[in-house]
C-alpha cells in the first residue's frame, strides 16, 4: 500500500464511441489507483451505452454522457436517431463541465483524444482553468493511436499541437517506445520533453481458469473466440466456431455486448447447428479463461492483447482495419516480436484461419510474459507526482474568498 501523500480526486475521460476498449482501460486504471492510493475519489466521463453493466469499484463514480457511435474517420452520430448530433455532443460537454467545476480534481485523465469526441474538451479545459486551476491535465495515448499519416494530418487540421503545448501538462503512453514512437504522431518538441512511456497496462497473468460451463473439464482443449465490444465482430467468431471444428475441437465464442441483436441470433444459431460451441455474451474474468484455452482468435484492440498475449496462449489476431488501421498496426507489431500470428479478415477467412490455427494448436505455451508490462505503476507513480503539483499550487494560490464561496457543493462520491 503506498502510504505518501496521494491524489484526492481523479477525474477520467472515455468518450466511448466504439466498443469498449476506451471504458475497459479507464475501469482497469482506476481500479489499480484506488487499491494502491488510500482515500482517493474517482469519477469516470463515459459515453458507453453499456457501461452501467459492468461492475465498478467502491469509489469510483460513472457519470454517463449520451452515447454517440462512430460512423466513419472522425464522423459520428447519435445513437438516438431522433437526436440531432449538435444538441448531444452539446449535452455532454455540459456535463462534463459542471463535473470538473464542481469536482475539482488532483488530475484529470483524458484517454486517447487529446480534444475528445469533435473537440467536445476544449470547453471544459476552460472550465477547469477558470475553476480548478490547479488541476493537472494528463493525456493518456495507448501505444498505436492510427496510421501516422493519418493521425498528422487530422491533427493539423484540428490544430492538435495547440491543445498539446497549451493544456497538457504531460502525456503517458501506454506502450513502448521500442515498438512505437509516438513523435510519428507529429507532437511537438515541447510536449515531447513532458511525454512519458509508462510501458503496456496489464493486470498480473492470471492463473488457467475452469470455464464455468457444464461438460467442460479442466485441461480440456477448446478454442476461445473474443471480439471486444462485439459490434463487429461476427465474422470473426464464426470462422473461429468453423475453423475449430475442422480441427475436431469445441469453441468458445464470447460476442461482447454490443453485438447487434439479429447478428446475435444469427450466431447463435450457427452454434446450435455446429454442437462443437458455446457462445457466451460476457465473461468476468476473461484472462483466467485465455489462459486455459488452447488458442485465442480475437481482434487486435489493445485491452484484448493485454490479456491475450501475457496469458501464454497461443494467439491469432484477426485485426480490424476500419475506420481506423490501429489494430491492424499493433498485431502486425507484435508478430514482428513473434508474440502473435496475424490473419487477415476478407474472403476465405475460415479456409487461411483453419491453417493459423494448426500451427496455433502445435506451438508450445510461453511461460514469460515477453515485453514490458509494468504501464500500471509507472503510470500510478505519474499520475501520484501530478497530483502532488496540483495540491502545492493550491497551498501556494488559493482561490480568493469570492471565488471559493461562489464554488457549488461538490459532487457527491460513494464513501
Amino acid at each position: 500500500m503506498n502510504t505518501r501523500p496521494g491524489m484526492q480526486r481523479l477525474l477520467l475521460y472515455s468518450h466511448d464511441t466504439y466498443g469498449l476498449g476506451h471504458l475497459r482501460r479507464n475501469v482497469l486504471i482506476a481500479e489499480d489507483l484506488l487499491e494502491h492510493i488510500p482515500g482517493l475519489q474517482v469519477v469516470l466521463l463515459s459515453g458507453s451505452p453499456v457501461a452501467q453493466r459492468f461492475h465498478f469499484p467502491r469509489n469510483l463514480t460513472l457519470v454517463p454522457l449520451p452515447p454517440v457511435v462512430k460512423t466513419g474517420v472522425d464522423e459520428y452520430a447519435a445513437r438516438n436517431p431522433q437526436l440531432p448530433f449538435s444538441v448531444v455532443r452539446r449535452a455532454r460537454t455540459a456535463i462534463m463541465a459542471d463535473v470538473a467545476r464542481r469536482f475539482e480534481p488532483d488530475v484529470f485523465l483524458v484517454d486517447h483524444a487529446p480534444q475528445g469526441m469533435k473537440g467536445e474538451l476544449l470547453p471544459v479545459f476552460d472550465a477547469l482553468q477558470r475553476w480548478s486551476p490547479a488541476t493537472r491535465i494528463v493525456l493518456g495515448l495507448r501505444d498505436v493511436v492510427d496510421d501516422p499519416a493519418a493521425v498528422r494530418r487530422a491533427w493539423t487540421e484540428q490544430d492538435v499541437a495547440r491543445t498539446l503545448r497549451d493544456v497538457y501538462d504531460r502525456v503517458a503512453v501506454y506502450g513502448s517506445r521500442d515498438l512505437v514512437d509516438v513523435r510519428e504522431y507529429g507532437i511537438p518538441g515541447p510536449t515531447l520533453e513532458r511525454t512519458t512511456y509508462c510501458g503496456y497496462l496489464c493486470r498480473q497473468p492470471a492463473q488457467a481458469a475452469q470455464v464455468p460451463l457444464e461438460g467442460w473439464t479442466p485441461g480440456m482443449r477448446f478454442v476461445l473466440g473474443t471480439a471486444g465490444g462485439g459490434g463487429d465482430g461476427i465474422d470473426v467468431l464464426r470462422a473461429t466456431l468453423a475453423a475449430a471444428e475442422r480441427h475436431g475441437l469445441p469453441s468458445l465464442l464470447v460476442s461482447g455486448p454490443l453485438m447487434e441483436a439479429g447478428e446475435r441470433e444469427a450466431l447463435e444459431a450457427e452454434v446450435f447447428a455446429s454442437r462443437a460451441g458455446h457462445l457466451e455474451e460476457f465473461i468476468p474474468g476473461l484472462e483466467g479463461i485465455m489462459a486455459a484455452a488452447s488458442v485465442v482468435v480475437t481482434m487486435g484492440g489493445y485491452n484484448s492483447l493485454m490479456e491475450a498475449v501475457p496469458s501464454g496462449t497461443p494467439t491469432i489476431v484477426v485485426p480490424r482495419t476500419w475506420p481506423r488501421r490501429e489494430q491492424a498496426i499493433r498485431a502486425e507489431l507484435f508478430a514482428g516480436r513473434g508474440l502473435v500470428r496475424v490473419v487477415e479478415a476478407g474472403d476465405a477467412l475460415v479456409d487461411r484461419l483453419a491453417v493459423a490455427l494448426a500451427s496455433a494448436l502445435d506451438e508450445p505455451r510461453r511461460s514469460a510474459v515477453p515485453f514490458d508490462r509494468l504501464g500500471l505503476p509507472r503510470l500510478r507513480e505519474l499520475l501520484l507526482a501530478e497530483a502532488r503539483v496540483a495540491q502545492q499550487s493550491r497551498i501556494r494560490s488559493p482561490l480568493p474568498i469570492g471565488v471559493a464561496a461562489a464554488l457549488p457543493a461538490a459532487l457527491p462520491v460513494p464513501a
